[in-house]
Protein backbone atom coordinates (compact mmCIF):
# COMPACT_ATOMS: atom_id res chain seq x y z
CA UNK A 1 0.00 0.00 0.00
CA UNK A 2 3.02 2.27 0.69
CA UNK A 3 4.19 1.72 -2.57
CA UNK A 4 0.98 2.73 -3.96
CA UNK A 5 0.90 5.58 -2.23
CA UNK A 6 4.40 6.92 -3.34
CA UNK A 7 3.14 6.22 -6.71
CA UNK A 8 0.36 8.47 -6.60
CA UNK A 9 2.11 11.39 -4.94
CA UNK A 10 4.79 10.75 -7.74
CA UNK A 11 2.25 10.98 -10.41
CA UNK A 12 0.35 14.17 -8.89
CA UNK A 13 3.87 16.29 -8.95
CA UNK A 14 4.88 15.02 -12.60
CA UNK A 15 1.51 15.28 -14.80
CA UNK A 16 -0.85 17.48 -15.61
CA UNK A 17 -4.92 17.05 -14.33
CA UNK A 18 -6.13 15.25 -17.12
CA UNK A 19 -3.02 12.63 -17.06
CA UNK A 20 -3.48 12.19 -13.51
CA UNK A 21 -7.22 11.32 -13.34
CA UNK A 22 -5.91 8.67 -15.95
CA UNK A 23 -3.10 7.28 -13.52
CA UNK A 24 -5.26 7.34 -10.57
CA UNK A 25 -7.85 5.48 -12.09
CA UNK A 26 -5.19 2.59 -12.87
CA UNK A 27 -3.97 2.86 -9.49
CA UNK A 28 -7.37 2.25 -8.00
CA UNK A 29 -8.75 -0.13 -9.88
CA UNK A 30 -9.77 -3.42 -8.08
CA UNK A 31 -9.11 -2.32 -5.38
CA UNK A 32 -11.93 -3.42 -2.58
CA UNK A 33 -13.80 -0.34 -0.31
CA UNK A 34 -11.16 -1.62 2.83
CA UNK A 35 -8.12 -1.29 0.28
CA UNK A 36 -9.66 2.49 -0.20
CA UNK A 37 -10.05 3.38 3.43
CA UNK A 38 -7.15 2.54 4.12
CA UNK A 39 -5.27 4.56 1.20
CA UNK A 40 -7.40 7.11 2.54
CA UNK A 41 -5.80 7.53 5.22
CA UNK A 42 -2.42 6.80 4.38
CA UNK A 43 -2.82 10.18 1.81
CA UNK A 44 -4.74 12.07 4.31
CA UNK A 45 -1.77 11.41 7.13
CA UNK A 46 1.36 12.21 4.04
CA UNK A 47 -0.77 15.19 2.97
CA UNK A 48 -0.38 16.85 6.50
CA UNK A 49 3.05 16.05 6.75
CA UNK A 50 3.60 17.29 3.45
CA UNK A 51 1.69 20.66 4.94
CA UNK A 52 3.91 20.65 8.29
CA UNK A 53 7.01 20.67 5.83
CA UNK A 54 5.99 23.41 3.91
CA UNK A 55 5.17 25.40 7.01
CA UNK A 56 8.40 24.87 8.32
CA UNK A 57 10.09 25.91 5.03
CA UNK A 58 8.57 29.12 4.96
CA UNK A 59 5.12 28.46 2.82
CA UNK A 60 1.83 30.22 4.94
CA UNK A 61 -1.54 29.55 4.67
CA UNK A 62 -2.29 31.57 2.21
CA UNK A 63 0.33 30.34 -0.16
CA UNK A 64 -0.45 26.97 0.14
CA UNK A 65 -4.27 28.79 -0.87
CA UNK A 66 -2.49 30.17 -3.61
CA UNK A 67 -0.63 27.51 -5.03
CA UNK A 68 -3.63 25.24 -4.82
CA UNK A 69 -5.83 28.29 -7.01
CA UNK A 70 -2.46 27.78 -9.38
CA UNK A 71 -2.85 24.09 -10.21
CA UNK A 72 -6.63 24.24 -10.73
CA UNK A 73 -9.71 25.97 -8.53
CA UNK A 74 -11.16 22.62 -7.60
CA UNK A 75 -7.94 21.72 -5.05
CA UNK A 76 -8.78 25.26 -2.69
CA UNK A 77 -11.27 23.81 -0.78
CA UNK A 78 -9.37 20.14 -0.01
CA UNK A 79 -6.36 22.77 0.52
CA UNK A 80 -8.37 24.68 3.20
CA UNK A 81 -9.62 21.51 4.91
CA UNK A 82 -6.07 20.07 5.49
CA UNK A 83 -4.83 23.77 6.62
CA UNK A 84 -7.80 24.34 9.15
CA UNK A 85 -7.54 20.38 10.40
CA UNK A 86 -4.10 21.01 11.23
CA UNK A 87 -4.10 24.47 12.99
CA UNK A 88 -6.56 22.99 15.24
CA UNK A 89 -4.22 20.27 16.02
CA UNK A 90 -1.37 22.18 16.61
CA UNK A 91 -3.12 24.60 18.48
CA UNK A 92 -2.65 27.47 16.22
CA UNK A 93 -5.19 29.81 17.75
CA UNK A 94 -3.22 29.53 20.98
CA UNK A 95 0.12 29.38 19.78
CA UNK A 96 0.56 30.80 16.33
CA UNK A 97 1.98 34.46 15.52
CA UNK A 98 -1.29 37.15 14.93
CA UNK A 99 -0.40 37.26 10.98
CA UNK A 100 -0.58 33.70 10.83
CA UNK A 101 -3.62 33.74 12.70
CA UNK A 102 -5.16 36.40 10.14
CA UNK A 103 -4.23 34.23 7.69
CA UNK A 104 -5.90 31.70 8.57
CA UNK A 105 -8.78 33.38 8.95
CA UNK A 106 -8.79 34.36 5.03
CA UNK A 107 -8.72 30.97 4.24
CA UNK A 108 -11.53 29.80 6.64
CA UNK A 109 -13.66 32.57 5.46
CA UNK A 110 -13.01 31.72 1.87
CA UNK A 111 -14.29 28.13 2.56
CA UNK A 112 -16.52 28.38 5.41
CA UNK A 113 -19.24 26.63 3.85
CA UNK A 114 -16.84 23.56 2.91
CA UNK A 115 -15.26 23.98 6.00
CA UNK A 116 -18.79 22.98 8.03
CA UNK A 117 -19.30 20.28 5.73
CA UNK A 118 -15.88 18.70 5.85
CA UNK A 119 -15.67 19.10 9.85
CA UNK A 120 -15.27 15.38 11.06
CA UNK A 121 -14.03 13.51 7.89
CA UNK A 122 -11.91 10.43 8.93
CA UNK A 123 -9.83 11.41 5.31
CA UNK A 124 -9.88 13.45 2.55
CA UNK A 125 -11.05 11.32 0.07
CA UNK A 126 -14.07 9.77 2.39
CA UNK A 127 -15.53 13.56 2.74
CA UNK A 128 -16.83 12.99 -0.96
CA UNK A 129 -20.08 14.65 0.33
CA UNK A 130 -17.76 18.02 0.30
CA UNK A 131 -18.09 18.30 -3.44
CA UNK A 132 -22.02 18.16 -3.64
CA UNK A 133 -21.94 14.51 -5.43
CA UNK A 134 -18.67 14.59 -7.32
CA UNK A 135 -17.38 11.24 -7.70
CA UNK A 136 -15.36 9.88 -5.29
CA UNK A 137 -13.04 9.88 -8.16
CA UNK A 138 -12.64 13.56 -9.22
CA UNK A 139 -11.57 14.01 -4.84
CA UNK A 140 -9.14 11.23 -5.21
CA UNK A 141 -7.57 13.02 -7.99
CA UNK A 142 -8.01 16.83 -6.42
CA UNK A 143 -6.14 15.17 -3.02
CA UNK A 144 -3.21 13.31 -5.29
CA UNK A 145 -2.52 16.68 -7.29
CA UNK A 146 -2.45 18.85 -3.77
CA UNK A 147 0.20 16.15 -2.48
CA UNK A 148 2.01 16.53 -5.61
CA UNK A 149 2.31 20.23 -5.65
CA UNK A 150 3.12 19.85 -1.78
CA UNK A 151 5.78 17.55 -2.80
CA UNK A 152 7.98 19.63 -4.74
CA UNK A 153 7.96 23.12 -2.73
CA UNK A 154 11.40 24.54 -2.17
CA UNK A 155 12.37 26.49 1.03
CA UNK A 156 11.30 29.93 1.14
CA UNK A 157 12.58 32.75 3.46
CA UNK A 158 10.97 32.91 6.96
CA UNK A 159 9.09 35.97 7.43
CA UNK A 160 7.06 34.01 10.44
CA UNK A 161 8.57 32.27 12.84
CA UNK A 162 7.82 27.74 11.53
CA UNK A 163 5.19 26.05 13.59
CA UNK A 164 8.03 24.12 15.60
CA UNK A 165 8.92 27.97 16.47
CA UNK A 166 5.76 28.89 18.19
CA UNK A 167 5.53 29.62 22.09
CA UNK A 168 9.28 29.33 22.39
CA UNK A 169 10.53 33.07 20.38
CA UNK A 170 8.99 36.32 19.84
CA UNK A 171 7.50 36.82 16.79
CA UNK A 172 8.43 38.55 13.70
CA UNK A 173 5.36 40.46 13.22
CA UNK A 174 3.60 43.61 12.22
CA UNK A 175 2.55 45.56 15.68
CA UNK A 176 -1.22 45.60 16.12
CA UNK A 177 -0.98 49.10 16.00
CA UNK A 178 -3.96 51.31 17.40
CA UNK A 179 -7.38 51.82 17.43
CA UNK A 180 -6.98 55.01 15.35
CA UNK A 181 -4.83 53.07 12.19
CA UNK A 182 -7.41 50.29 12.35
CA UNK A 183 -10.42 52.50 11.52
CA UNK A 184 -8.17 54.50 9.15
CA UNK A 185 -7.57 51.69 7.20
CA UNK A 186 -10.84 50.48 7.26
CA UNK A 187 -12.21 54.04 5.98
CA UNK A 188 -9.10 53.41 3.12
CA UNK A 189 -10.69 50.04 2.33
CA UNK A 190 -13.81 51.21 2.14
CA UNK A 191 -12.97 54.32 -0.21
CA UNK A 192 -10.71 52.42 -2.42
CA UNK A 193 -14.11 49.41 -2.79
CA UNK A 194 -16.57 52.49 -3.79
CA UNK A 195 -13.62 53.49 -6.51
CA UNK A 196 -13.61 50.25 -7.78
CA UNK A 197 -17.60 49.50 -7.95
CA UNK A 198 -18.36 52.69 -9.26
CA UNK A 199 -18.88 52.90 -13.34
CA UNK A 200 -18.37 56.48 -13.34
CA UNK A 201 -14.34 57.55 -13.93
CA UNK A 202 -14.85 60.98 -12.05
CA UNK A 203 -16.21 59.76 -9.21
CA UNK A 204 -13.61 56.64 -8.54
CA UNK A 205 -11.48 59.48 -9.04
CA UNK A 206 -12.98 61.45 -6.18
CA UNK A 207 -12.89 58.28 -3.77
CA UNK A 208 -9.08 56.97 -4.70
CA UNK A 209 -8.19 60.92 -3.70
CA UNK A 210 -9.34 60.81 -0.56
CA UNK A 211 -7.66 57.57 0.25
CA UNK A 212 -4.28 58.10 -0.68
CA UNK A 213 -4.61 61.49 1.26
CA UNK A 214 -5.57 59.69 4.33
CA UNK A 215 -2.74 56.66 3.81
CA UNK A 216 0.10 59.14 2.68
CA UNK A 217 -0.54 62.00 5.37
CA UNK A 218 -0.94 58.83 7.76
CA UNK A 219 2.25 56.81 7.05
CA UNK A 220 4.40 60.26 7.23
CA UNK A 221 2.90 61.30 10.36
CA UNK A 222 3.64 57.66 11.73
CA UNK A 223 6.98 58.53 10.40
CA UNK A 224 7.38 61.32 12.39
CA UNK A 225 6.38 60.17 15.31
CA UNK A 226 7.78 56.92 16.29
CA UNK A 227 10.78 58.48 14.41
CA UNK A 228 12.95 58.66 17.21
CA UNK A 229 12.27 54.75 18.28
CA UNK A 230 15.68 52.82 18.78
CA UNK A 231 14.75 50.41 16.14
CA UNK A 232 12.35 50.48 12.95
CA UNK A 233 8.88 48.17 12.42
CA UNK A 234 10.02 46.33 9.40
CA UNK A 235 7.04 44.19 7.80
CA UNK A 236 7.06 41.55 5.16
CA UNK A 237 4.12 40.66 3.18
CA UNK A 238 3.78 38.23 0.20
CA UNK A 239 1.05 39.51 -2.72
CA UNK A 240 -0.38 36.53 -4.83
CA UNK A 241 -0.54 37.45 -8.44
CA UNK A 242 -2.99 35.77 -10.56
CA UNK A 243 -2.21 34.70 -14.18
CA UNK A 244 -2.16 35.97 -17.09
CA UNK A 245 0.80 38.66 -17.45
CA UNK A 246 1.96 38.29 -13.65
CA UNK A 247 5.29 39.78 -15.01
CA UNK A 248 3.60 42.85 -16.30
CA UNK A 249 1.37 42.92 -12.70
CA UNK A 250 4.28 42.97 -10.26
CA UNK A 251 6.16 45.56 -12.38
CA UNK A 252 3.11 47.86 -11.24
CA UNK A 253 3.72 46.70 -7.85
CA UNK A 254 6.97 47.52 -8.16
CA UNK A 255 5.95 51.12 -9.19
CA UNK A 256 4.06 51.62 -6.11
CA UNK A 257 6.27 49.79 -3.64
CA UNK A 258 9.58 51.91 -4.54
CA UNK A 259 7.26 55.18 -4.47
CA UNK A 260 5.84 53.73 -0.31
CA UNK A 261 9.56 53.30 -0.20
CA UNK A 262 9.09 49.31 0.00
CA UNK A 263 11.43 47.02 -1.74
CA UNK A 264 9.33 43.99 -3.90
CA UNK A 265 10.97 41.19 -4.93
CA UNK A 266 9.25 38.29 -7.41
CA UNK A 267 9.34 34.25 -7.19
CA UNK A 268 8.30 33.83 -10.68
CA UNK A 269 8.22 30.32 -10.14
CA UNK A 270 5.06 30.68 -8.18
CA UNK A 271 3.53 34.00 -8.83
CA UNK A 272 4.66 35.34 -5.40
CA UNK A 273 5.96 38.68 -4.66
CA UNK A 274 7.41 39.79 -1.50
CA UNK A 275 6.94 43.34 0.00
CA UNK A 276 9.47 44.68 2.48
CA UNK A 277 8.84 48.04 4.27
CA UNK A 278 7.41 49.51 7.48
CA UNK A 279 4.16 48.60 8.14
CA UNK A 280 1.91 51.70 7.08
CA UNK A 281 3.54 51.56 3.79
CA UNK A 282 3.14 48.08 3.20
CA UNK A 283 -0.73 48.46 4.37
CA UNK A 284 -0.46 51.27 1.55
CA UNK A 285 1.60 49.70 -1.03
CA UNK A 286 -1.43 46.68 -1.15
CA UNK A 287 -4.34 48.08 -0.86
CA UNK A 288 -3.19 51.00 -3.54
CA UNK A 289 -1.54 47.95 -6.00
CA UNK A 290 -5.11 46.27 -5.83
CA UNK A 291 -6.99 49.08 -6.49
CA UNK A 292 -5.07 50.30 -9.23
CA UNK A 293 -4.70 46.45 -10.98
CA UNK A 294 -8.76 46.70 -11.09
CA UNK A 295 -8.92 50.13 -12.76
CA UNK A 296 -5.81 49.38 -14.95
CA UNK A 297 -7.39 46.07 -16.17
CA UNK A 298 -10.47 47.94 -17.22
CA UNK A 299 -8.58 50.62 -18.86
CA UNK A 300 -7.06 47.75 -20.80
CA UNK A 301 -10.30 46.56 -21.75
CA UNK A 302 -11.42 50.01 -22.97
CA UNK A 303 -8.38 50.69 -24.87
CA UNK A 304 -8.46 47.55 -26.98
CA UNK A 305 -12.36 47.57 -27.97
CA UNK A 306 -11.49 50.80 -28.82
CA UNK A 307 -8.84 50.13 -31.52
CA UNK A 308 -10.94 50.84 -34.60
CA UNK A 309 -13.98 48.69 -33.27
CA UNK A 310 -12.53 45.30 -32.17
CA UNK A 311 -11.22 44.43 -29.13
CA UNK A 312 -7.46 43.82 -29.13
CA UNK A 313 -7.00 40.20 -27.31
CA UNK A 314 -3.30 39.53 -27.71
CA UNK A 315 -1.32 39.14 -25.29
CA UNK A 316 1.42 41.22 -26.47
CA UNK A 317 -0.97 44.33 -26.44
CA UNK A 318 -1.88 43.54 -22.67
CA UNK A 319 1.37 42.96 -21.22
CA UNK A 320 2.56 46.07 -23.34
CA UNK A 321 -0.22 47.93 -21.91
CA UNK A 322 0.64 47.06 -18.14
CA UNK A 323 4.03 47.59 -18.62
CA UNK A 324 3.40 50.70 -19.97
CA UNK A 325 1.02 51.46 -17.15
CA UNK A 326 3.33 50.72 -14.34
CA UNK A 327 5.93 52.50 -15.70
CA UNK A 328 4.16 55.66 -16.16
CA UNK A 329 2.19 55.29 -12.97
CA UNK A 330 5.98 54.99 -11.06
CA UNK A 331 7.03 58.47 -12.68
CA UNK A 332 3.87 60.19 -11.33
CA UNK A 333 4.03 58.66 -7.94
CA UNK A 334 7.85 59.64 -7.54
CA UNK A 335 7.07 63.37 -8.31
CA UNK A 336 3.64 63.04 -6.40
CA UNK A 337 5.62 61.69 -3.14
CA UNK A 338 8.36 64.09 -3.31
CA UNK A 339 5.88 67.24 -3.17
CA UNK A 340 4.22 65.41 -0.53
CA UNK A 341 7.13 64.66 1.85
CA UNK A 342 8.66 68.50 0.68
CA UNK A 343 5.32 69.78 2.41
CA UNK A 344 6.48 68.31 5.94
CA UNK A 345 9.43 70.05 6.04
CA UNK A 346 13.62 68.81 6.98
CA UNK A 347 12.70 67.63 9.86
CA UNK A 348 11.16 64.25 7.84
CA UNK A 349 14.24 63.42 5.84
CA UNK A 350 16.60 61.89 8.80
CA UNK A 351 13.17 60.09 9.66
CA UNK A 352 13.22 58.45 6.59
CA UNK A 353 16.52 57.76 5.73
CA UNK A 354 16.31 55.59 8.72
CA UNK A 355 13.48 53.88 7.56
CA UNK A 356 15.01 53.59 4.21
CA UNK A 357 18.43 51.97 6.17
CA UNK A 358 16.16 49.30 8.09
CA UNK A 359 14.29 48.42 5.28
CA UNK A 360 17.32 47.46 2.74
CA UNK A 361 19.15 46.12 5.58
CA UNK A 362 15.77 43.37 5.98
CA UNK A 363 15.88 43.27 2.19
CA UNK A 364 19.50 42.00 2.26
CA UNK A 365 19.20 39.87 5.46
CA UNK A 366 16.14 37.74 3.18
CA UNK A 367 17.10 38.17 -0.45
CA UNK A 368 20.93 38.33 -0.34
CA UNK A 369 21.47 36.90 -3.93
CA UNK A 370 18.71 39.07 -6.26
CA UNK A 371 18.68 39.45 -10.38
CA UNK A 372 16.59 42.67 -12.40
CA UNK A 373 13.69 41.77 -14.50
CA UNK A 374 14.10 42.01 -18.25
CA UNK A 375 11.38 42.40 -20.50
CA UNK A 376 10.69 41.30 -23.52
CA UNK A 377 9.01 42.41 -26.97
CA UNK A 378 6.46 45.04 -27.03
CA UNK A 379 3.42 46.28 -28.95
CA UNK A 380 3.75 50.03 -29.57
CA UNK A 381 -0.05 50.78 -29.28
CA UNK A 382 -0.48 48.92 -26.29
CA UNK A 383 2.75 50.91 -24.59
CA UNK A 384 1.11 53.93 -25.93
CA UNK A 385 -2.26 53.15 -24.45
CA UNK A 386 -1.26 52.63 -20.90
CA UNK A 387 0.93 55.42 -21.21
CA UNK A 388 -2.20 57.61 -21.56
CA UNK A 389 -4.10 55.89 -19.28
CA UNK A 390 -1.77 56.32 -16.47
CA UNK A 391 -1.37 60.36 -17.83
CA UNK A 392 -5.31 60.79 -16.64
CA UNK A 393 -4.67 58.88 -13.10
CA UNK A 394 -5.32 62.22 -10.76
CA UNK A 395 -3.25 63.62 -7.91
CA UNK A 396 -3.99 65.62 -5.00
CA UNK A 397 -1.32 66.39 -2.31
CA UNK A 398 -1.38 62.77 -1.63
CA UNK A 399 0.35 60.31 -4.07
CA UNK A 400 -1.96 58.84 -6.68
CA UNK A 401 -5.68 58.87 -7.28
CA UNK A 402 -7.08 56.93 -10.63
Amino acid sequence: MGRRLDRLILVGSALGAREVRGSVEQELAGQDQSDLTLLDELITARVRQLLIRAFEHGWLPLDIVHLARRAGGRLVPVAAQVIGAYAEQANAARLAPPAWLDQLRAVTEEQLLFAQAAAGSPGLVAADVWRGGIGSLDVWCDVVQLAGVLSRLPKLEQVLPPPSAWGRQQARVKPTGSSERDVLLNRVRALLAKAEATQFAAEAEVFTAKAQDLMTRHALDEALLHGSAEQIEVDVRRVHLRSPYTAAKVLLLDAVGRANRTKVIFLDAFDIATVVGTPVDVDQVEMLFTSLLIQATRAMAEAGASRRGSFDRSATFRRSFLSAYAVRIGERLAEADRQATASYGTELVPVLQRQTEAVEDEFARLFPSTRTMRGGYLDQRGWDAGREAADRAVFTAGRLSA
